[in-house]
C-alpha cells in the first residue's frame, strides 16, 4: 500500500508540474505580448503612450492587490476552481479589449477585469501550489515551473508578432483568447487535484518540515526586518522588470532597430530566461537563496550603465538579451526565502503579499516609462534611476538571512 501510494504520490507530482509550467506559459505570454500592442495601438487609437502605459500601471496595481487574497484562498481552499474562474475571467477580458475604442474602456477591461483573472494563476498563486507539492527541492520544482514563463514569452510573443502583422491587434487578442481557453480549461480539469487533496499534502508537508515554529501573526511578521528587506528586493525587481519588458520594444525602435527584430528581441529574452530560471533553482537548492539574487542585481548594474548612453541597435540587442537573463531570477526565490526564513504559516499570503509588491511597482515602473517617454522624448532618464535601483537591490540581498534548516 506505501510503495503504491508513492507511485501515485510521484505521478500526481508529475502532472502538476506540467500543469504549472503550462498555466505559466499562457500567463507570461499574454502579459507580455501588450509590449507588441503598445505601437500598433496608440497608431490606430491616438491616446499617447502614456494613457496605454497606465492601462498597464491599472492592470500592476489591481493584479497586485488581488494577490494576498488569491494567496488566503490557497491557503484554505483547493486550486481547481480558483484557476478555473481566473482563466474564464482571464479570457473573456482579452476578447472585450479587441472592441475597447475610448480609453476609460481599455483601462476598466485591461486595468481591472484582465488583471483579476490574470493574477489568479500567475507566479504567485502557481508556485504555492507547486510549492505543496515539492516539500523537498522546492526551488529546482519551482524553477521547472516558472520555467513555463520564459517559454510562453518566447511562443506567444512570436505568435503574437505575426498574427499582428497578418490580422492587427484587434483580431490578435481575440484569437489568442481563444487558444488560451481551449488549453488550460481541460489541463485544470485533467491534471490539478481538488481542494481536500491538497489540504492533506499540506498537513504532510508540515508534518515533515517541522514549520510549526512560526508562532508570529501575520502583521509582526510583515513588520519585521527580514520581511522590510525581502519586501524592498521585490520592489525593485517589479520596477525594473515591466519597465523593460513594456518599453523593451518601443526603446529598441526608437533607437533604429528593425520592428520585426524588436519583436523577436523580445521573445528571445524569455528565452535566456529559461537558463536564468533554471540556474536559480539549482543554486537555491544547494546553496542559498541569496547567490543567485546577488548576480541578478550585479548584472543588472553593469547592463544598465551602457544601456544609458548607447544608440547602437545591435549593442542593445545584446544588453537586452543579458537582461532577459535575469528576467525570472528570482521569481522561484520568492518561495525559498519566505520558507526558510518565516517557515509555512501564513506562506500563501506571505507569497502573494510579496507579489503584490513586485506587481504593483512593476507597475509603476511601466507608467513611469510611458510618462517620461511622451515629455521628454527619451527613455535615458529611466534608465539611469534602473543603475541605482539595480545596487539598492543588492544591499537588500546581503541583508537577508538564509535557514537553511528551511
Amino acid at each position: 500500500m506505501i510503495i503504491l501510494k508513492d507511485i501515485f504520490g510521484v505521478r500526481q507530482q508529475f502532472k502538476v508540474l506540467i500543469a504549472a509550467f503550462i498555466l505559466l506559459l499562457f500567463n507570461s505570454g499574454l502579459r507580455f505580448i501588450f509590449g507588441l500592442m503598445l505601437i500598433p495601438m496608440d497608431e490606430e487609437l491616438s491616446w499617447g503612450r502614456s494613457v496605454l502605459s497606465f492601462g498597464v500601471t491599472a492592470f500592476m496595481v489591481v493584479g497586485a492587490l488581488a494577490l494576498p487574497f488569491y494567496g488566503k484562498l490557497f491557503d484554505r481552499y483547493g486550486h481547481r476552481t480558483i484557476l478555473i474562474i481566473s482563466v474564464i475571467v482571464a479570457v473573456g477580458s482579452l476578447i472585450l479589449i479587441s472592441g475597447a475604442s475610448k480609453p476609460w474602456e481599455f483601462i476598466l477591461l485591461y486595468g481591472l477585469l484582465f488583471a483579476v483573472g490574470h493574477a489568479g494563476f500567475s507566479t504567485a498563486t502557481i508556485s504555492v501550489m507547486t510549492t505543496r507539492w515539492f516539500p523537498t527541492k522546492t526551488g529546482m520544482a519551482n524553477s521547472v515551473a516558472i520555467s513555463g514563463n520564459g517559454v510562453g514569452q518566447l511562443l506567444m510573443v512570436g505568435l503574437a508578432a505575426s498574427l499582428i502583422a497578418e490580422y492587427g491587434w484587434r483580431l490578435s487578442y481575440q484569437f489568442l483568447a481563444i487558444g488560451t481557453f481551449l488549453v488550460l480549461i481541460p489541463l485544470i480539469f485533467l491534471f490539478v487535484r481538488t481542494g481536500q487533496d491538497l489540504s492533506e499534502v499540506d498537513k504532510e508537508n508540515d508534518l515533515d518540515s517541522g514549520s510549526v515554529r512560526s508562532g508570529k501573526s501575520f502583521a509582526n511578521t510583515v513588520l519585521s526586518g527580514q520581511f522590510i528587506y525581502l519586501f524592498s528586493m521585490y520592489a525593485i525587481c517589479g520596477f525594473q522588470d515591466f519597465f523593460v519588458a513594456t518599453h523593451v520594444t518601443p526603446f529598441a525602435i526608437d533607437n533604429k532597430m528593425d520592428p520585426q527584430l524588436a519583436g523577436n528581441m523580445l521573445a528571445l529574452m524569455g528565452v535566456a530566461a529559461l537558463g536564468g530560471v533554471v540556474l536559480s533553482g539549482y543554486l537555491s537548492d544547494r546553496f542559498t537563496p541569496r547567490l543567485p539574487a546577488i548576480f541578478c542585481f550585479g548584472l543588472r548594474v553593469v547592463l544598465f550603465v551602457p544601456l544609458a548612453f548607447i544608440s547602437n541597435p545591435w549593442l542593445i540587442f545584446i544588453l537586452f538579451l543579458l537582461y532577459g537573463f535575469t528576467f525570472l531570477i528570482t521569481a522561484p526565490l520568492t518561495v525559498v526565502f519566505a520558507r526558510r526564513i518565516f517557515g509555512l504559516s501564513h506562506f500563501g499570503t506571505l507569497v502573494g503579499t510579496l507579489h503584490m509588491i513586485h506587481h504593483i511597482t512593476g507597475g509603476l515602473g511601466a507608467f513611469a516609462g510611458g510618462i517620461v517617454f511622451d515629455t521628454a522624448g527619451t527613455y535615458e532618464s529611466v534608465i539611469i534611476v534602473m543603475i541605482g535601483l539595480s545596487a539598492a537591490g543588492l544591499i537588500t540581498v546581503f541583508l537577508l538571512k538564509d535557514n537553511r534548516a528551511f
